[in-house]
């Protein structure tokens, strides 16, 4: 009896993620206000009651999309907040990765820009995370001090001042098309910033 309940779960499970899978193709193709759930049904080819099942309206499905990809997103910037690297190494790699992900998700984010609602949502979950995110960047620089790499006065401030950097760093991500941009190259660049300033030496 436990193995087919666990089989119901999984399949649950996955019935769910491939809602939210074409949700957030049919979301970037025709922006939030434009979307219909009647639209999302006829992808996922099921009725408008199954997505009721798993989702309570068009505005529930949204947020679930969005917070998925958040979600995605703090999983992989854990990975590199947990690894044993350099400090300044796992600055850097916490910036690509932040920017990496950012990228691949613009077109996502350009067909909503004039979405003042869809917007919002958005807003409102980044402000969710905002202060985890100012949590990881203050144990690099903490595990930085501890280690000698960093000379840091206020952690909190300089944790700040990089997570509003980085924010900064996605807007022309999201302005253009930068898939032929050397993020890699960019981001060593931004690091050489954060780390060492603009001060001649």
């Amino acid at each position: 009896m436990a193995i087919n309940i666990e089989s119901g779960t999984n399949k649950k499970d996955a019935n769910r993620e491939s809602i939210l899978k074409i949700a957030q193709e049919i979301f970037s193709k025709y922006g939030y206000k434009k979307t219909t759930l009647d639209d999302i049904a006829n992808a996922v080819r099921k009725g408008k009651s199954s997505l009721y099942y798993y989702f309570t309206s068009k505005e529930d499905l949204f947020q679930a999309v969005i917070q998925k990809e958040v979600d995605t997103l703090r999983r992989e910037l854990d990975i590199v907040v947990n690894r044993n690297t350099d400090p300044v190494d796992k600055l850097r790699d916490y910036i690509l990765t932040k920017l990496t992900t950012y990228r691949s998700m613009a077109n996502f984010y350009n067909a909503l820009e004039n979405d003042v609602t869809a917007i919002e949502f958005i807003e409102n979950i980044k402000l969710k995370h905002q202060q985890e995110e100012i949590r990881m960047i203050k144990r690099i620089l903490i595990e930085g001090v501890r280690k000698n790499a960093f000379e840091v006065y206020d952690l909190t401030l300089a944790a700040i001042g990089i997570t509003t950097a980085i924010k900064g760093l996605e807007m022309p991500l999201s302005a253009g098309d930068y898939s032929k941009v050397n993020l890699e190259q960019s981001v060593d660049n931004i690091v050489k910033i954060l780390c060492y300033g603009v001060m001649k030496r």
